[in-house]
């Protein structure tokens, strides 16, 4: 089990800025400029504050196009670049050490300013970052909604159980770079995202997973709700696994859980970049934007 987070929300719209800059201040000159960590703000709180978080090997500019049509909705958007990615260098070793800690700790303050950029806070992410999204819907009871998008509770298609066990044997081995898609390698989409990534960081991420599966067995969540959203043909990510997470979540506040899937979408993981294979946001962000704007 993961240990929890410290939560120490922003109380205020300016107490919230100051912080948004000390997280663009991460920002060096290593990071690409469309992966820098970007913020949406009305200069008030807004209704809804909304945090977007990119998946492992992307950056902030996996939303680049969806953002905006936030903002132009009247909400405050807070994209933050998570620990190690953006890099120019798209060979970067720099993900090698990622923890399943760092990465709680950078995407918990996320969350934390976005306490004080809205009345309401939606989390968003997707992939490794739709169990970020999970985990604060099962432990922080300040988030309004969380939507996990494709998450990876299980790899491929394969069983929770073995999904595990593989992730705990890429832990105790020496750690290595795999290429996303072995017959694209470098030339894999997005253009500006990593190709290929360390099997301790994948291995890492699903430990945030594990948490919640376990505590969803056992404790209801704490978020007010909680959406699930899945691609019927998603090749990287059990969703059967992600069907158990909600009927667990269901078996004790089945008002406040939604199990979305997307049964006329391509073969694709990542259905929310508009520069990955094959994007259909035309779809996909309607239906996005309507869990956002609805959130209680």
């Amino acid at each position: 089990m993961l240990s929890q987070q410290n939560v120490n929300p922003a109380r205020s719209y300016d107490a919230a800025f100051e912080r948004v800059r000390a997280f663009q201040a991460l920002d060096d000159d290593r990071i690409l400029p469309q992966a820098r960590t970007a913020v949406f703000g009305h200069g008030v709180r807004t209704p809804i504050a909304a945090v977007l978080l990119h998946g492992l090997t992307n950056h902030p500019g996996q939303y680049a196009a969806f953002a905006p049509i936030l903002f132009d909705r009247g909400v405050n958007v807070f994209v933050p670049r998570l620990p190690e990615q953006g890099d120019r260098d798209r060979m970067t070793t720099r993900l090698a050490a990622l923890t399943a800690e760092t990465l709680l700790a950078s995407a918990a303050e996320a969350v934390d300013i976005a306490c004080g950029l809205g009345e309401r806070v939606c989390v968003l992410g997707i992939s490794t970052s739709g169990l970020l999204a999970a985990y604060f819907a099962q432990h922080r009871d300040d988030v309004s909604r969380a939507i996990a998008v494709a998450p990876v509770f299980a790899m491929l298609d394969l069983p929770y159980g073995v999904s595990r066990a593989i992730a705990a044997a890429a832990r105790a081995l020496p750690n290595a770079f795999l290429w996303w898609d072995p017959s694209k390698r470098q030339a894999q989409l997005p253009p500006a995202a990593y190709p290929r990534f360390p099997t301790h960081a994948l291995a890492q991420c699903l430990r945030i997973g594990d948490d919640v599966v376990a505590c969803a067995a056992r404790e209801a969540f704490r978020a007010r709700s909680a959406v699930l959203v899945t691609n019927e043909k998603d090749p990287a990510v059990n969703n059967h696994v992600t069907a158990r997470v909600a009927s667990a979540w269901r078996a004790r506040r089945s008002d406040a859980v939604t199990a979305f899937c997307f049964t006329d979408l391509p073969r694709n993981h990542d259905i929310i970049d508009p520069h990955s294979p094959v994007p259909r946001t035309d779809s996909v962000y309607p239906q996005l934007l309507d869990f956002v704007l609805s959130a209680p």
